[in-house]
Order: structure tokens, then C-alpha cells, then sequence
């Protein structure tokens, strides 16, 4: 069953679970992004100050962090299509019933439960889909589900442009919540639940016995096929999730892993908070800043498709290294002299090929990293520590503000951390005696 898997051609059912992923993914970042476009209309409409806009900014932060935190374990315990189930519901119902909210309080708390849901998403769909890919496309093939969430954040702004003005709101929220409602049937009928989490619980698991039959076919695989799963030693005995991540064998690549996550994508979200003031000490308006954030979406969509390819190729450490450390480069150049659109443009669509393509890049190699009963929990911890930036990147953002720091001395403060993550990728690939292209597999 593993070397089916691990070898066998994609075929048209595997096919079809890469896809299911990548829309649960793309919604995750259009629903996301959705909430960007209701603030200065709560603003505008509501009379809501800005004390109670950061207060609703801030919990939803919270709650996609602990929605990732609590959803790792779950899917260890419960299983990763149940979980990602619930999670869709969460965060479809919570949208669509805030469409209808009519006071800041109910918007603000169904807000909090949406992110929550959200936060469990990417997690969910990237553990489960990934444990169906081949071995040596496995890395390429996750970064193009995870290529859905910066896609996502490009689309939304096209989709609140056509929304906002005609319908309201109201409408955006609505339709991005039953768009992920829209999926719940999808995930229920099409993708299965992890092979290799089935068997680990029952050996001879009808469901298990089914789904690899049926991949068999698509791949021209003569059925049935033989269901035994290799154990790796850090799946041995009765650890969960939570204590398996954290034991001595894997506990390094939890660090390195988690640490870099949150280095990256502090970045992501300085970039977001804080590029409109950059481009307004520039004397460049919001139009102008809404460019640059457009191109580094599409940036981040490309990236994450070209640093997958990369780690197939030369090797997942050297990948993550280059891409971790170019995009240290690419956040301290605003330091550097001044910067016209045209440069800032072409410097937008950068951070998104490198720095949304790293955190593909490393959702990838945490998909193989962690071994089968703990890759929900070390691939969901990953995403909690990356919610975390975000918290971290408004709050020492606006302290270095607030004491007097230069737009390029802040950005250089945070590239530096992104240097380290790169120190701990390399110092990974130095500890793998027996490196390939893409890394072990612990499926």
C-alpha cells in the first residue's frame, strides 16, 4: 500500500483530492481577506471606534491560532476528514450568519468563531491530501494546494471590488461563507479519510481497503491491492500527536519548523499591516499600495509552485535555505535608498515569490517531516506559531513605531529572524545523513 502510494502515476482520483484541497485552501484565504473589506465600512456605517476594530483585528488572530492549535491533535485522535469537516462548517456558518448581524458585538464574536474555524482549515486539508501523494512529487504537489491561500487573498480584492459597492458587505460575507458551506458535501462524498492514520487503528479497515482499491484503479494498478503501511520507529508505541512532536527524535524539526513558520510569516503580515504606511511616507496613495499588494498574492501563488518544484529537485533543505534568505534580502532592501512605484512594484511581486513561497515551501516539508500519527499536530502547531507572527507583528510593529524607528530599521529587525529560520533548515539538512530530493516520509 505505502510504495502504491509513494509510486505509483497521480491518476485521476488523486488528481481530484489535490483540487478538493486546493479550494478548501483558496476559501481559506478569500474568507480571510473578506474581513479587510468590512472594517471601514463598520467604521463608516456603524460608528464602531478604533479601539473596538483593533479589539476585533486582535481576537481574530487569537482564534485562528488556537483554532490550528486545538485542530492538530484532533486530527490525530479523531481523524483528519472529520475535523476538517467541522472546521468548514465553523467558519462558513459563523460568516453567514454574521452577513446578518446588526451590532458590532455579534459581528465581533461571530468573527472570533469564524477565524477559529479558519485557523483549522489549512492545517486539516493539508495533512489529509498530503498523505496521499506520491513520494517524489510530494513537495511540489502540496505547494500547490497551499498556492490556494495567497491566490485567495488576490481574489477576494476582486471579489469585494465587484461585491462591495453594489451588493454591501453584508453580500461578501454571505457568499464567502456558503462558498466554503459549498464544500462540506465535496469533502464529504470525495475525499477520504487518511489511509495510513486508518490502518494504524485497525489493520484490516474496510474504508482503508476501498480508497487504496480505488486509487488503484485510476492508476492502473491491478486490485486488490495488499494493505500493509511501513512503520517508521517514532510512530512505535501508544504517543498521541501532542507527545510524539515533542519527544526527543522529533522535537528538533518541531522547533526549526514552528520557529520558522512564525519568523515568516511575522513578516507576511508586517508587509501587510504596515506597507500602506511605507508607501504613504513615499507620498504614494492607497491605490498605489493596493498594486503592490495585488502582485505580491500573485507572487506568493507563483512562489510557492516554484520553491515546491525547487525542493524536488535540489533538495528540500537547500530550497527552504535559499528562499528563507532571499526573502531576508528582499524585506531589508527598503532600507536602501528610495523607491520609486515602479521599484516597489517589482519589490511587492518579490515578497510574495519568497516569503509566501517559503511558508508553501515548509508546508511541504512538514507534510513529510512529521511522522503519520502526529503530522495533524505538527503541521497544525506550524500554523498556530505562524497566527502567532501576526500577533506579534502588530504589537512589536507598533512598539517600534511608537519609539521612533525608521520604516528600514524595522524591516531589517524582522528579516534577521528570518535568518535564523534559515540557520535551523540548514542546520536540519547537516543532521540528515542520508538526504533526497525530497526528504524522508514518515507516510
Amino acid at each position: 500500500m505505502t510504495q502504491l502510494l509513494a509510486q505509483a502515476p497521480l491518476g485521476a482520483r488523486r488528481t481530484a483530492y489535490i483540487a478538493i484541497g486546493f479550494f478548501c485552501v483558496l476559501l481559506d484565504g478569500v474568507d480571510i481577506g473578506a474581513w479587510g473589506f468590512v472594517y471601514p465600512h463598520l467604521v463608516r456605517d456603524w460608528g464602531a471606534g478604533p479601539g473596538q476594530i483593533t479589539t476585533m483585528v486582535t481576537a481574530g488572530y487569537i482564534t485562528l491560532a488556537l483554532g490550528a492549535l486545538v485542530v492538530g491533535p484532533c486530527a490525530d485522535r479523531w481523524g483528519r476528514k472529520p475535523t476538517l469537516l467541522v472546521s468548514i462548517v465553523l467558519f462558513g456558518g459563523a460568516m453567514v450568519v454574521a452577513a446578518t448581524a446588526t451590532d458590532i458585538v455579534t459581528i465581533g464574536v461571530l468573527r472570533a468563531v469564524a477565524c477559529f474555524g479558519l485557523g483549522a482549515v489549512f492545517p486539516s486539508a493539508i495533512a489529509l491530501v498530503s498523505e496521499f501523494l506520491p513520494r517524489r512529487r510530494k513537495a511540489l504537489l502540496v505547494a500547490i494546494v497551499f498556492a490556494g491561500f495567497p491566490l485567495g487573498q488576490a481574489v477576494v480584492g476582486y471579489l469585494a471590488a465587484f461585491i462591495v459597492p453594489t451588493f454591501g458587505w453584508q453580500v461578501l460575507l454571505f457568499v464567502g461563507g456558503i462558498l466554503g458551506l459549498v464544500l462540506v458535501p465535496v469533502v464529504w462524498l470525495f475525499l477520504p479519510e487518511s489511509v495510513a492514520l486508518l490502518l494504524r487503528r485497525r489493520s484490516d479497515d474496510p474504508r482503508a481497503a476501498r480508497t487504496v482499491d480505488t486509487i488503484a484503479r485510476t492508476t492502473g494498478v491491478s486490485v486488490p491491492v495488499d494493505l500493509i503501511v511501513d512503520r517508521d520507529p517514532a510512530d512505535e508505541g501508544d504517543r498521541g500527536g501532542v507527545r510524539t512532536v515533542l519527544s526527543r527524535k522529533v522535537l528538533l524539526t518541531s522547533v526549526v519548523v514552528w520557529y520558522g513558520y512564525l519568523a515568516n510569516c511575522t513578516v507576511t503580515y508586517v508587509l501587510i499591516g504596515y506597507l500602506p504606511l511605507i508607501m504613504a511616507n513615499m507620498a504614494m496613495d492607497a491605490s498605489a499600495s493596493g498594486q503592490v499588494i495585488g502582485l505580491a498574492g500573485w507572487g506568493g501563488a507563483i512562489g510557492s509552485l516554484a520553491i515546491g518544484y525547487a525542493m524536488s529537485r535540489v533538495g528540500q533543505y537547500r530550497a527552504l535555505v535559499a528562499g528563507l534568505v532571499l526573502t531576508a534580502v528582499a524585506v531589508a532592501a527598503v532600507a536602501i535608498g528610495t523607491w520609486t512605484l515602479g521599484g516597489l512594484l517589482v519589490l511587492g511581486f518579490l515578497w510574495g515569490l519568497l516569503n509566501a513561497g517559503s511558508n508553501g515551501g515548509m508546508n511541504a516539508f512538514a507534510a513529510s517531516a512529521f511522522p503519520t500519527r502526529a503530522r495533524g499536530t505538527g503541521l497544525a502547531w506550524m500554523h498556530s506559531a505562524g497566527k502567532f507572527g501576526a500577533i506579534a507583528a502588530g504589537l512589536f510593529g507598533g512598539l517600534m513605531i511608537g519609539a521612533g524607528w525608521g520604516i528600514g530599521a524595522i524591516f531589517i529587525s524582522f528579516a534577521v529572524p528570518v535568518l535564523v529560520a534559515a540557520a535551523g533548515f540548514a542546520l536540519l539538512g547537516l543532521r540528515q545523513r542520508t538526504p533526497s530530493p525530497i526528504g524522508e516520509d514518515h507516510s
